[in-house]
């Protein structure tokens, strides 16, 4: 929706402005994304960090369906075996989760949601970005929304434990 080249206080006040000017299930949906993405590009850059070359960590991301499977991923490429809870924390984790949800209904024409509900969880996301943004940041020096460190050659095979 937005892309990387924008600043990310940009596309923060273009949220706000969504919200202002009354589009607060646009808003909703808008932020949603922007915090998946966040987190989707940080996990591509663990996985590049493990050792597979960047074109394969984008396959492997990309194959992941929802953020119930970025979560479970997570600790497979944390290099300390963490879990995304454990990085975020579980409140802010709660509220993606959350959001996510009421996203997913409205996207797929489950169910609608009042525009209260809305803009009070569009809101509410928008300040939590910029909390996990934060903690992305100090744990992996990246926070998703950059360019990530490119790796063109695989580095998996360089200690191996049965012979090659």
């Amino acid at each position: 929706m937005y892309p990387l080249r924008m600043p990310y206080r940009k596309v923060r006040s273009r949220l706000k402005n969504l919200l202002k000017d009354g589009y607060c299930s646009e808003a909703l949906v808008t932020t949603v994304f922007t915090t998946e993405r966040l987190l989707r590009r940080t996990l591509v850059q663990l996985v590049v960090s493990a050792g597979f070359t960047s074109n394969d960590a984008f396959k492997i991301v990309q194959r992941l369906s929802g953020l119930a499977a970025v979560k479970e991923a997570w600790s497979i490429y944390d290099p300390k075996g963490r879990t995304l809870v454990q990085i975020i924390g579980n409140p802010a984790w709660q509220l993606v989760r959350e959001a996510a949800k009421i996203r997913n209904d409205m996207v797929h024409g489950m169910r609608t949601h009042s525009q209260g509900t809305c803009k009070r969880m569009a809101r509410e996301l928008i300040e939590t970005i910029d909390v996990i943004k934060d903690k992305l940041k100090s744990t992996y020096d990246f926070d998703g929304w950059g360019m990530h460190r490119k790796r063109r050659n695989s580095a998996l095979h360089s200690d191996p434990k049965v012979p090659i």
